[in-house]
């Protein structure tokens, strides 16, 4: 479905990669509504609204938000379509503190489970898309659970890290220096605020373990696997893994990972597993970068244009 034939510029993988982060600019409005949550917490979910009864619902990457670049060029696509758009935001995402110490991660499904059931129950189709970690949390959703929504139709994921060891050796490659710096940065400073502004949790946090890590898996150590009852990184990344239960899919699925893709490790292509399961599309286009598939003209990508052509499919 995706054919993407990109100009010189951004056949490497770098370049495109950041180049939307950077000059891309796409404006949406957003009517912004907060959740509470089953354990005391709150999301916040930002909509664009049409009088559809077709509902997409967009799941953000590791420290993106609503305003993302990719988030907000798929909304305004999809909204120009005609179609209700929930942008959400993870706990902690949305420009203010959650309540509890722990925040989100690649496994945390209820969030989306229950924006899926209670903000989507009265549309006729729902189709839900996501981006790196919100791809992979997609496919964890999608892979555990028993039931689902009867109206939710399929789902897209773009960039799933389905092996998140394979991807966390990728991220320690010093071509990748970037992104480890990026994520870290943010990830640190979530963290030093959640300690500077709550003296409750002041016992808690592990600050020095957060602050001296060198790379992603130092920091989950340090806190992801500590504050959401994993073992420590290696167990979470273990319990992340969406390979093993890809065979469990039964809503038709779109899965699109680039060859480039500098965060993917090999065995974040799943072929042997995606072969198996009639419900899953899986293409790896040669060029795209992580969630790049960029190009001189602003908007619309191919990625915003493949994506709803799927959906649309429903």
């Amino acid at each position: 479905m995706l054919d993407y034939k990109p100009k010189y510029l951004f056949k490497n993988r770098h370049i495109n990669t950041c180049f939307p982060t950077i000059f891309r600019k796409v404006e949406v409005s957003y009517q912004r509504e907060r959740i509470e949550t089953y354990d005391g917490d709150f999301i916040d979910i930002d909509w664009i609204k049409n009088k559809s009864n077709s509902l997409v619902v967009l799941c953000h990457g590791l420290e993106g938000s609503s305003n993302s670049k990719y988030i907000k060029a798929h909304a305004k696509y999809f909204s120009e379509q005609g179609w209700d758009v929930i942008a959400i935001n993870y706990r902690g995402c949305s420009g203010e503190d959650n309540r509890k110490v722990y925040s989100y991660n690649s496994i945390l499904t209820d969030d989306l489970k229950l924006v899926l059931e209670d903000k989507g129950k009265d549309y006729k189709k729902i189709a839900v898309v996501g981006f790196s970690l919100g791809a992979n949390l997609i496919l964890k959703y999608l892979g555990c659970e028993k039931t689902f929504p009867k109206n939710l139709m399929c789902a897209v994921t773009v960039s799933p890290p389905c092996d998140f060891i394979s991807s966390s050796i990728q991220l320690k490659k010093i071509g990748n220096i970037i992104y480890k710096l990026k994520f870290l940065i943010k990830l640190k400073k979530k963290i030093k605020e959640k300690y500077d502004n709550n003296l409750d949790y002041r016992d808690k946090i592990d600050l020095q373990g957060v602050l001296k890590a060198k790379n992603l898996e130092e920091f989950d150590e340090a806190f992801t696997g500590k504050y959401f009852g994993f073992k420590g990184a290696k167990d979470y990344y273990e319990k992340a893994n969406t390979v093993n239960t890809l065979k469990n899919i039964i809503i038709p699925t779109y899965i699109i990972t680039p060859l480039d893709d500098p965060i993917m490790g090999k065995e974040c292509y799943p072929y042997k597993e995606v072969n198996k399961n009639k419900n899953i599309l899986f293409e790896t286009p040669k060029y795209g970068g992580h969630i790049g598939f960029s190009a001189i003209k602003n908007y619309p990508y191919i990625l915003e244009k493949s994506v709803y052509d799927y959906v649309s499919n429903f």
